[in-house]
């Protein structure tokens, strides 16, 4: 990699922040990752910015969210359960943990690309770490109200215990809406707009609408013969 003409942009993940005493979190908050993955990431971004300080690679690290696009993404209650469109869709109650107040914060995959092809063309984000989201995290709740209103609907919640969750969608959806409800990051994106020019495109809503048509289209999810 040192032999390479130009900078490294490497794909990193808000998940190398854990627990934060501030939001939106910045880069320039402490790592507080935890886990394999988190960890993994922050070993790396490390690494990479040791190489650029040293005069070794020039390189630059994004950050992004929940990749949304045309394919599953992270649904309104912080999993992969296919069943809470469809809920969300025809009414039915979704059960969420934590009063529905846990955040994500998702991006458009267009939106990662820009930020890359951006990072690419600015020597002056050599050495930095950037975050690459929507405008605005939002919390389960509001992004279970937003989907709903899709169909004309307000969601039927329920807030429920952890462990009466876990009964209701198992173990492995449960512990999926866990890690992302424990980090509930929200992260800052004023130095991507001062450095990168970015100006992402799609709120973190859009990128959901788009994955959910594409999973309707697909066959993967039935809204009860209704299109968002």
């Amino acid at each position: 990699m040192r032999s390479w003409p130009s900078a490294a942009v490497s794909a990193s993940s808000i998940w190398v922040h854990g627990p934060v005493a501030r939001v939106p979190v910045t880069e320039d908050e402490p790592r507080t990752a935890y886990g394999e993955y988190g960890t993994g990431k922050v070993a790396i971004e490390a690494l990479l910015h040791r190489e650029a300080v040293a005069g070794g690679v020039p390189s630059v690290v994004l950050h992004p969210g929940h990749i949304s696009g045309p394919w599953p993404s992270i649904t309104p209650a912080g999993n992969l359960d296919l069943d809470v469109w469809r809920r969300l869709a025809v009414g039915e109650p979704l059960a969420l943990p934590g009063l529905g107040l846990g955040v994500l914060h998702h991006v458009h995959a267009d939106d990662v690309a820009q930020a890359f092809e951006r990072a690419l063309a600015r020597p002056g984000a050599i050495g930095s770490s950037f975050h690459v989201v929507s405008e605005q995290a939002m919390t389960l709740r509001g992004l279970a109200a937003g989907v709903a209103g899709w169909f004309g609907r307000e969601p039927v919640l329920e807030f429920v215990e952890w462990a009466e969750f876990e009964r209701r969608v198992g173990a492995g959806h449960a512990e999926a809406t866990r890690e992302h409800v424990a980090r509930s990051i929200a992260a800052s994106i004023d130095r991507a707009r001062e450095v990168l020019g970015y100006r992402p495109r799609f709120s973190s809503l859009d990128a959901l609408h788009e994955s959910l048509r594409w999973l309707a289209d697909s066959g993967e999810v039935d809204l009860g013969g209704q299109q968002p």
